[in-house]
């Protein structure tokens, strides 16, 4: 079954690649040019695009056409969107991943804030967030999780509960294992590159 799903990924991909392809392979990376300056204009204006959505087709052309991560990371540190797109959870774990070479604190923290934002909610609401993320723990990149760890602790100790409410989810929330991981909040050289509607 997940060799099926593997190749119906794969066989998905060629057919959804093949939109950019004229794009991509028409292109030369300039080596030694800083992020955008590397890449043709409709190369840029693509990337651009990807960005702005939810992820997922920018993942899928980074996975055929690797060349361009490092200038992608580099220019996420500087992708402030006014789009509502929200980040597919699993495509922004998969460019974390990629992108790990090439971490600066502004990247980390762009695509953190892409993500889906958990909202106020009940007990059920968030049981069902604890849930989620410690069946996806080992799935997804570390930091995602642990995002997501911190917002339902968060949200625990700020949403009205019984008192024997707050024990039971405090103890499933235990079970999302805690790791360190890169520290995207500490002040470095790209803090002055933070908006306040951002944060």
């Amino acid at each position: 079954m997940n060799s099926y799903a593997k190749t119906a990924r794969l066989l998905d991909d060629i057919t959804q690649i093949e939109q950019y392809r004229s794009i991509l392979e028409s292109d030369t990376i300039k080596s030694g040019e800083p992020h955008w300056a590397s890449m043709g204009k409709n190369t840029i204006t693509l990337f651009q695009v990807l960005i702005d959505q939810d992820l997922t087709h920018l993942v899928m052309v980074l996975r055929h056409y690797p060349q361009y991560i490092e200038a992608v990371c580099e220019h996420f540190r500087y992708a402030y969107s006014y789009s509502e797109n929200s980040a597919d959870i699993d495509a922004a774990s998969a460019l974390l991943s990629m992108g790990e070479p090439y971490f600066t604190r502004q990247f980390v923290r762009n695509v953190i804030r892409k993500l889906p934002r958990l909202e106020e909610m009940d007990r059920d609401g968030l049981q069902e967030y604890i849930e989620e993320t410690c069946i996806h723990q080992h799935q997804r990149h570390p930091i995602i999780t642990m995002h997501y760890r911190s917002q339902i602790k968060r949200l625990i100790e700020n949403t009205p509960l019984h008192p024997l409410q707050r024990i039971v989810l405090e103890k499933k929330l235990a079970s999302i294992r805690e790791v360190i991981t890169y520290d995207f909040e500490a002040s470095d050289r790209d803090s002055n590159l933070d908006i306040p509607y951002m944060t």
